[in-house]
């Protein structure tokens, strides 16, 4: 075989990994594209700020939040699984919470239940819908184009847990603060996703694993009467690596 050969042959190689380089990074910008289309869609449906809602029965704590307004009507056309809807004033975590009859499906649909890489952000389906057990964990996928739960990771840092302590929850029937007070790197492998926690001895036990993980210190220590809600996504320190962020159901 002579060298002309060789190299026609190795052009064509190399030509059709560049091709299928080139087209893989098409379709995940495709797909970043239709999922960031998706959810700007369902946005209409969200008034956040001074428009938003206002506590009828504010409490101190409560006073200077200003609800999102959700219309859930039009949404649960759009997708009857729709449980809440999560914001963390602030970052970009604003984004309806559904749940599915497994934990699969949600990971490569959107609300639209399209098929799309970006997934949806979902309720754990071993909890009840309305937040009432005494954990509750709620999964996004920490996407590369910083949509869906990636600004979890941020709470890495200290300075940007004081700066945004609260996550409120929106369903149907009520409001839901939510106060932060634990987030650390853990392995699929940990009980971080543990939903029945008994009995208090254990609950107590995890609540001081999670809060001796931590990577920010907090003021918030709660107690085995607390519910506790989880917001879980990728994290990248090392394979099977996750970012869980902890709070408490006020």
């Amino acid at each position: 075989m002579n060298k002309r050969i060789i190299y026609a042959i190795l052009i064509l190689i190399f030509t059709g990994i560049f091709a299928l380089g080139a087209f893989q990074i098409y379709r995940q910008l495709k797909e970043y594209e239709e999922g960031d289309s998706a959810y700007t869609d369902v946005e209409q449906y969200v008034t956040v700020g001074e428009d938003g809602q206002k506590d009828e029965n504010p409490s101190d704590e409560n006073t200077n939040i200003n609800w999102p307004a959700v219309d859930f009507a039009a949404l649960k056309e759009i997708n009857p699984d729709i449980v809440a809807w999560v914001y963390i004033e602030g970052t970009e975590i604003n984004y309806p919470v559904v749940q599915g009859t497994d934990n699969q499906y949600y990971l490569k649909h959107l609300f639209n239940r399209k098929w799309n890489s970006s997934g949806c952000i979902f309720l754990d389906s071993r909890n009840v819908p309305d937040f009432s057990d005494r954990h509750s964990i709620i999964y996004g996928h920490h996407m590369k184009n910083g949509t869906m739960f990636s600004g979890l990771t941020q709470y890495k840092k200290q300075e940007f847990y004081q700066a945004h302590p609260t996550i409120l929850l929106i369903t149907p029937e009520q409001n839901i603060r939510v106060e932060i007070f634990a987030g650390y790197v853990a392995n699929v492998k940990d009980d971080a996703w543990e939903i029945a926690l008994e009995p208090d001895t254990k609950f107590e036990a995890w609540l001081e694993a999670a809060r001796s993980r931590s990577c920010f210190e907090s003021d918030m220590i709660p107690a085995v009467t607390d519910r506790i809600v989880t917001l879980s996504t990728c994290s990248y320190e090392f394979d099977n690596a996750r970012f869980v962020l902890l709070g408490i159901v006020r």
